[in-house]
């Protein structure tokens, strides 16, 4: 039918008396042939990160290969293996005093420690399975957060081009809306480093930001530089604040008010201009979304409970282990029959086993849930921050942003076969 035909695509008509060299300039600029989307960085491949939280093929997971890839994983993390030392430590220490002290450990029951381990195990998987719930959630929460956030400043960037506003109030607009979201990047960073390194830390961030560009426009189009800019002057007004990510919507709404006065946009009473400060508002909202997820944490007398049951039980565990060890040494030098130590080897092997995997998954557990709850610790220091695992790559997701919104601008002034529409005419624009 006429609905389904599929209709040539138009392409720039060259005329058969045009020169050669003019007609292959001319096939050059044809749109077609020119690429939509600007050429991949080499900043943009260091983004990806192999140890990227959630840059991962999920099909390696079913696979032994996940046995070996242990980058961004719980596994590399020093903490667990400092656990589990003191914790043999502890057992070794047990062990020796029971054989050593103890006139006859052969009488020593300890199975009753047993018993207490598998009671505390319940309790232990309990409070362990709601805190890790609760801590992937959140971090969820937080990263849908940031997403809200970009898709609305994508969003806004596509309303102001498909209105045809003026080049330098885009670029204004879209450096505050940049500018906001590595507010709240460096921000979260800050809130996990000590007191008297805070201060410093901002001034460092606020100094890196400072430009000395004649113009935002001048800031949109240099190569390789950020988006996220900021002038003296405005530097003076935002370093005072106390949260510069949420307070700077304020000047884009009323960026955006202005631009309405101006007849840049559509007059404050219609439904376009209710679109814009709506996607504004959906920005803001992500930002909220973001700082619940990060500071509002479970009570402290959860976690402090469940911590302190999860290492009581691995003490438990390491100091039963150590007791079965030192009976087995003491009464292999007693008797030192052949037989009955072979019996007395095996005991101790599946009592270490029992005592070792299950207080090493419970640790583990509780690092990985301590990880996700916390996306933003160490990630001030870069050395650290590529060590840390359960982070939201913030970084990659900023430069994501940045290079859409320069690929939008490029897909902006390469329109193929008809001319930019202004809803305000530049020559009334002009006048």
């Amino acid at each position: 039918s006429a609905q389904n035909e599929v209709r040539p695509q138009r392409r720039l008509a060259i005329p058969d008396n045009m020169p050669a060299a003019d007609a292959k300039m001319a096939a050059n600029e044809d749109p077609e042939k020119q690429p939509l989307l600007a050429e991949e960085t080499e900043e943009e491949n260091q983004l990806e990160e192999p140890d990227d939280s959630m840059s991962y093929d999920a099909r390696k997971l079913v696979t032994f290969n996940v046995l070996c890839e242990l980058g961004g994983t719980v596994w590399t993390k020093g903490s667990l293996w400092k656990t589990m030392g003191t914790l043999l430590a502890v057992a070794l220490t047990t062990a020796a005093g029971v054989a050593f002290l103890l006139k006859d450990p052969s009488k020593l029951d300890t199975s009753k420690f047993s018993v207490i381990s598998g009671f505390l195990s319940v309790i232990v998987g309990l409070l362990l399975g709601f805190f890790l719930s609760s801590s992937v959630n959140r971090w969820y929460a937080c990263t849908n957060g940031f997403l809200e956030l970009f898709d609305a400043i994508r969003g806004l960037h596509m309303q102001l081009s498909a209105l045809g506003v003026p080049k330098l109030r885009i670029h204004m607009c879209m450096r505050y809306c940049v500018l906001s979201c590595y507010s709240l990047h460096y921000d979260l960073q800050c809130q996990t480093l000590p007191s008297d390194e805070r201060t410093a830390f901002k001034q460092a961030k606020w100094a890196k930001m400072l430009t000395t560009a004649k113009d935002s426009s001048e800031v949109y189009n240099s190569a390789g530089g950020s988006l996220a800019q900021v002038y003296g002057k405005e530097q003076d007004v935002m370093i005072k604040l106390e949260d510069p990510s949420q307070t700077l919507w304020v000047w884009i709404t009323s960026l955006i008010t202005r631009m309405s006065a101006d007849g840049e946009i559509p007059p404050m009473p219609t439904p376009t201009y209710g679109r814009i400060i709506a996607l504004a508002e959906k920005a803001y909202n992500g930002i909220r979304e973001v700082r619940g997820a990060v500071c509002v944490q479970p009570p402290y007398v959860y976690v402090q409970m469940m911590a302190m049951l999860v290492n009581v039980n691995n003490l438990i565990n390491a100091m039963s282990f150590g007791m079965t060890f030192g009976v087995t040494l003491s009464v292999v030098k007693q008797t030192g029959t052949a037989s009955l130590t072979g019996k007395l080897l095996q005991d101790v092997l599946v009592s270490f086993i029992l005592s070792t995997i299950g207080p090493f998954l419970y640790q583990a557990l509780l690092e990985v849930a301590v990880c996700i709850a916390q996306p933003f610790a160490g990630c001030a220091d870069e050395a650290e921050a590529a060590n840390s695992a359960g982070r939201i790559p913030t970084e990659k997701l900023l430069f994501q942003l940045e290079k859409d919104l320069r690929d939008a601008e490029h897909m902006t002034s390469k329109l193929p076969y008809w001319e930019q529409p202004h809803f305000k005419p530049p020559a009334a624009a002009a006048k």
